[in-house]
């Protein structure tokens, strides 16, 4: 009996021992899970204008609000939300700001996770009064930059501006339906010059949107595959999509140029 006792006493104290450890661990865990956002700002140059943020360490997407008024409602909202990956730390709030007109801005950054047994998802908020001259001297160099882009754009279809992206949502021409045809057995073909087509096995090449390897490219009427340039759909007023330097739509990224684009590849103006 005695023997029974010492062995059930050793028992209880393993177990509790292992309940201790997966405590520590468990806390452990949890204080590595960083969800916080911090100094949100405004970056504000002579022809932009950015929200930006810090993060913790821990990866996560976040949710950017934009407000004209301190009382953050939804009727005091500058457009719509925007969301950000993990790895971006800004947005570009320009055009937002210039059609909405001069005045004190705030920026609400919210991240979309939250540590476990937190009941509030982190957030900060910054402030920026942009006033009627310096909106004025931005709007004058914006469009400027956005004429000289669609300018490039038209001369050279496939040449990027000097962040590598042809002007930006509304600078390019052209554009079909959204992204929604597939592209079957077609292969890729060098055309050279950099050029590149996506050909069928009869010898056709796609136009429009097609899905290669499971990301999306468009070519032009001549089967020519677009890259660096801003896409207008043909069925969403206002939706954007962006094609990088090797042709695939950006998704859930910021693109070059300093706009957001979702999980489908859109900008909404």
């Amino acid at each position: 009996m005695k023997k029974t006792r010492q062995l059930a006493a050793l028992f209880l104290c393993f177990v509790l021992f292992c309940s201790s450890f997966a405590m520590t661990s468990y806390a452990a865990k949890d204080d590595d899970e960083d969800y916080g956002v911090y100094d949100v700002g405004f970056d504000v140059s002579n022809d932009r204008i950015y929200v930006y943020w810090e993060t913790g360490d821990s990866k996560c997407s976040y949710k950017v609000e934009l407000y004209k008024s301190s009382n953050m409602t939804t009727k005091n909202r500058v457009g719509d939300v925007m969301t950000a990956s993990y790895s971006a730390a800004k947005v570009d709030v320009t055009q937002r700001i210039i059609n909405k007109g001069s005045g004190t801005y705030y920026a609400r950054v919210t991240c979309k996770k939250k540590a476990k047994g937190e009941e509030e998802y982190e957030y900060a908020i910054g402030s920026e009064t942009i006033t009627s001259d310096e909106l004025s001297e931005i709007k004058k160099n914006y469009n400027a930059e956005k004429k000289a882009a669609e300018e490039q754009a038209r001369q050279n279809p496939t040449a990027g501006g000097p962040t590598g992206i042809a002007g930006g949502p509304g600078a390019s021409a052209g554009g079909s339906s959204n992204p929604t045809a597939d592209s079957g057995s077609a292969q890729w073909q060098d055309l050279g010059g950099g050029n590149w087509a996506a050909v069928r096995a009869d010898g056709t090449r796609l136009t429009g949107w097609y899905e290669m390897n499971g990301k999306w490219y468009y070519s032009g009427e001549d089967g020519v595959m677009w890259a660096n340039r801003w896409i207008h759909s043909a069925s969403e007023a206002g939706v954007w999509f962006c094609v990088g330097s090797d042709g695939a739509m950006l998704v859930s990224c910021t693109t070059p140029d300093g706009y957001q684009v979702d999980a489908e590849g859109k900008w909404h103006e």
